[in-house]
């Protein structure tokens, strides 16, 4: 493809193409069924997500284990060195041999029973549930990532939503590894609207980095969140 032809894509085709070299994509959504009047993590499993503080192989368990042991789940991650990791294991089988500090996707490869997961899929590493898919979905629901070594990345944009009109407030967070405190990189109210924010001055997050959606309402409700990456191969770049 020509340098002419490249130009012409929108910038998100031409990456996903591997039309630029060292730049990839990634997209992040997640699902909170019941957020409350605390901020709560923008995932399956409700409550702040934690992190695991050292890396260890990675079990899939499910609450109904009669339809979905012996089914595959892909996971994908960092390793020890939060370099990209990924796997494919079985549902109530042996462990993973990949050494996992971070989780941030899991989807379902075959299912055992009918075309999809019957139970609520848990994936755990060091025996903290680092990514959940929910029955019947196939795929973690988690707006949460973490940069991988020798990558930046570039905030792009950031949506929202809730199933009721309550008002809501939805925040973007980051914390380096060599910090201890999430920060707050974008933040954004509504009142029951659908909320969409692009950035034309991406937001820089570097290596390492955990990335996570928390949200909060003034009453219980089920809120929707991602954001849109574009990570730069640092390493690749020499």
């Amino acid at each position: 493809m020509s340098i002419n032809q490249i130009t012409q894509l929108p910038i998100g085709v031409a990456i996903q193409r591997g039309s630029i070299a060292n730049f990839s994509g990634v997209q992040k959504f997640g699902l909170n069924t019941a957020v409350s009047t605390s901020f709560e993590t923008v995932w399956t499993n409700g409550s702040l997500y934690s992190y695991p503080s050292t890396a260890t192989t990675a079990v899939a368990t499910s609450s109904d284990t009669g339809s979905d042991n012996d089914s595959t789940v892909h996971i994908y991650g960092l390793d020890s060195n939060y370099d990209l990791a990924d796997e494919v294991i079985t549902v109530g089988g042996s462990a993973s041999t990949t050494s996992f500090i971070r989780v941030f996707r899991a989807f379902v490869v075959d299912a055992n029973t009918g075309s999809s997961n019957v139970g609520t899929i848990t994936i755990t590493v060091n025996v903290i549930a680092v990514a959940v898919i929910p029955a019947t979905y196939g795929q973690s629901l988690q707006a949460v990532y973490t940069v991988p070594n020798g990558y930046r990345a570039f905030l792009m944009s950031i949506d929202g939503g809730t199933s009721k009109q309550k008002e809501v407030e939805i925040k973007l967070m980051s914390k380096s590894i060599n910090g201890n405190t999430f920060q707050t990189k974008s933040l954004v109210t509504t009142y029951g609207t659908p909320i969409h924010k692009d950035y034309l001055v991406p937001e820089i997050l570097t290596e390492k980095s955990d990335i996570e959606i928390r949200a909060k309402a003034d009453a219980t409700t089920s809120i929707s969140a991602g954001f849109q990456l574009i990570l730069e191969n640092l390493e690749a770049n020499g």
